[in-house]
């Protein structure tokens, strides 16, 4: 008795069990195809973004080897100038030396001869070559004011 009380109960409950399940499959396999299409466009920005990012490297890669090339040629030619430098200081050393030579002898004929010789002493104090990390002109500033009001006339 109960089987066949339960049998059509439970042949309605079956029916609305698979309507039910069978709706549950179906979202169930749409959430899987939805997750499926958003993991595939999560994975295709991944890739854009790491195309982009080994494009950058590329580049800041290329303009570090432009840098690192200028910076090189930049340091030889301080090498070079510093070189020119240590070799005119010298020679300025080698020919203030030959002055003094000079004006040694100089006062010894002055100092003989009685005629009054016009003996430089040393090389001028003003000479910027000699003093070669001071600026030889001063920078000096431009009245301003005076320009600037002659400049909005117009």
């Amino acid at each position: 008795m109960s089987s066949s009380s339960l049998s059509p109960a439970g042949s309605d409950g079956d029916s609305a069990g698979a309507v039910v399940t069978g709706s549950s499959d179906n979202r169930r396999e749409k959430r899987r195809r939805s997750n499926r299409e958003s993991a595939r466009r999560s994975r295709l920005r991944k890739q854009q973004h790491l195309d982009e990012l080994v494009q950058e490297v590329a580049r800041l890669q290329a303009e570090n080897a432009r840098i690192l090339a200028r910076a090189n040629d930049i340091t030889g030619q301080y090498v070079r100038v510093e070189q020119e430098n240590t070799v005119l200081r010298a020679r300025a050393g080698e020919l203030g030396d030959r002055l003094r030579s000079v004006n040694e002898v100089l006062r010894v004929v002055e100092e003989f001869s009685g005629v009054a010789m016009d003996i430089q002493e040393e090389c001028p104090p003003d000479d910027p070559l000699l003093r070669p990390w001071q600026i030889p002109y001063p920078a000096t500033a431009m009245p301003i004011a005076a320009t600037a009001t002659h400049m909005l006339q117009y």
